[in-house]
């Protein structure tokens, strides 16, 4: 499996847009835009600091679908990871979605959501590179106590493979205290040098973006087997709808929400829900 032009020009740095522009004419992003894709088991805030600041139940599912986006090929992936900027709250039109709510997600509303075309790629990642990025994501959070002002992007919603606790009360780099993948417990702060595990994420985040320079080189080499999805174009958002096809579209009881095992955070500001 081969990375198409798009995705190796956005990965070697020779094209800096890995997204397309708003749509302008106010028309559907989709073909199909009122067709119910998934049923939401429990209201979901979309703002920055709940997109971005905590762990998001809709955030937790796309990196599922990333996973599961190469659940068939010869390298499946062993997790993924969705940079928390790439779940959007300004729709289109100027109609901002704050709170996804319970009840039907349509394929429009989450293509409004994921307003970003970017691929979903696959990368071999050196256990010690796993370590820094995961450190880079809790960079920006800030401590019990202060606001939430200005989120970054860069905050990393993980797959059902992993789990991991951080302490915002130490210093950025420090701050991840426990990791485990798939069931192994990663020893910190170096990690298994000889380790690799192989990580499904967004061209955009290998190609650098939000600060993930860390997996710009892994995503270059060819020896780490960089490869895009192949399912419906690759397109982050149009694997994502497949997958909640597929998984949460049978009805409300089992719909989309949080798994709180995943991302624990102690001593961390928390959001609270969106004002507007």
């Amino acid at each position: 499996m081969t990375l198409r032009p798009l995705a190796l020009a956005v990965l070697t740095g020779v094209a800096a847009q890995g997204c397309v522009a708003y749509n302008e004419q106010c028309t559907a992003l989709v073909e199909n835009p009122t067709e119910r894709i998934a049923f939401i088991a429990q209201d979901i805030y979309l703002d920055r600091p709940n997109a971005r600041h905590a762990a998001n139940a809709l955030g937790q599912v796309v990196a599922d679908a990333f996973v599961d986006a190469f659940s068939t090929t010869s390298a499946p992936a062993d997790l993924a990871v969705l940079n928390g900027g790439a779940l959007r709250s300004e729709g289109i039109c100027g109609q901002s979605r704050t709170t996804l709510r319970k009840g039907s997600l349509t394929n429009g509303g989450l293509h409004e959501i994921m307003l970003f075309e970017n691929l979903v790629v696959a990368v071999d990642v050196t256990e010690p590179e796993v370590i820094a990025m995961f450190e880079h994501s809790l960079e920006r959070l800030v401590s019990t106590g202060n606001q939430i002002s200005s989120p970054a992007g860069q905050f990393l919603q993980v797959s059902k493979e992993v789990s991991f606790e951080a302490d915002c009360s130490k210093a950025p780099g420090t701050r991840l205290t426990s990791l485990t993948i798939k069931g192994v417990a990663v020893p910190l702060p170096m990690g298994n040098t000889t380790r690799k595990w192989r990580v499904a994420a967004s061209a955009f985040v290998f190609g650098g973006g939000d600060g993930y320079s860390m997996l710009v080189a892994p995503a270059k080499d060819p020896d780490r087997n960089p490869a895009q999805a192949q399912r419906f174009g690759g397109v982050d958002s149009n694997v994502a709808a497949d997958y909640l096809r597929r998984t949460f579209n049978a009805d409300a009881a089992s719909g989309v929400k949080l798994d709180g095992g995943r991302a624990k955070l102690n001593n961390c500001a928390v959001p609270g829900p969106p004002t507007g």
